[in-house]
């Protein structure tokens, strides 16, 4: 019921939600976007996810520690951080699975971890297609997702429970948290060249032109880093 209940509210706020954009009080300065972020946030960028969390949660602490309840993320996090993401970070929903709610050419950075993967085969090219839509002309992009080589490695080494957890992962509670499709660094260039991104190039853990990276790349040992220009 409670699982029923969390999916209609999500579904009622993409409907309600759908035409909005997020643009104000970016008009000034640079607009730096973090796509399917969870409550891995950072203060000064424009921090998008479709959670509960990232929907009911407000600047009023006695309401957020009634959400915290309900959230997964309080098996991970202590009220603490999770009332500053979003109080502080200003975390923000979107259904993003119906766009990403910016003008076209608007976004100097665009950044998404461990998302991607989240999104069916058409769903993620998509997606890839709003994110050259909303950046500006030579705008980056910078795409953390599980690396498949990676997989097909371990699956042939003989790691085929490891693998099938780690890269094909499903969910008994949520199905939005799935594994759907999973991309080889050729596999995402062809995609992101066919769309019209160019300077495709393949990077490292924490290494690459996207602010923040420090913080943001997380999943060292199993992550394909990719980055690219409008």
């Amino acid at each position: 019921m409670k699982k029923k209940l969390i999916n209609l509210l999500l579904k009622l706020a993409g409907i309600i939600k759908k035409n909005k954009t997020y643009n104000e009080g970016f008009d000034t300065g640079k607009l730096f976007v973090n796509l399917g972020c969870g409550m891995h946030c950072v203060k000064g960028w424009l921090n998008i996810d479709g959670s509960l969390t990232s929907l009911l949660g407000t600047k009023n602490e006695f309401f957020n520690k009634l959400l915290y309840k309900l959230a997964g993320s309080s098996q991970y996090y202590s009220f603490e951080t999770f009332n500053d993401v979003i109080v502080t970070k200003k975390l923000s929903w979107y259904n993003l699975v119906d766009g990403i709610p910016l003008k076209s050419n608007s976004a100097d950075v665009v950044f998404t971890s461990h998302f991607l993967e989240h999104l069916s085969k058409t769903n993620g090219y998509r997606f890839l297609e709003e994110s050259y839509r909303v950046l500006k002309r030579n705008g980056l992009i910078r795409i953390a997702v599980p690396d498949l080589e990676i997989a097909i490695q371990k699956f042939n080494n003989g790691e085929i429970d490891q693998t099938q957890d780690l890269f094909f992962y499903t969910s008994e509670d949520c199905d939005f948290s799935a594994h759907k499709y999973n991309y080889t660094f050729d596999t995402l260039k062809e995609k992101l060249e066919k769309i019209g991104f160019k300077d495709v190039i393949k990077r490292t853990y924490q290494e690459g032109e996207c602010p923040d990276i420090g913080y943001l790349d997380v999943y060292p040992d199993h992550s394909l880093y990719v980055e690219a220009k409008k």
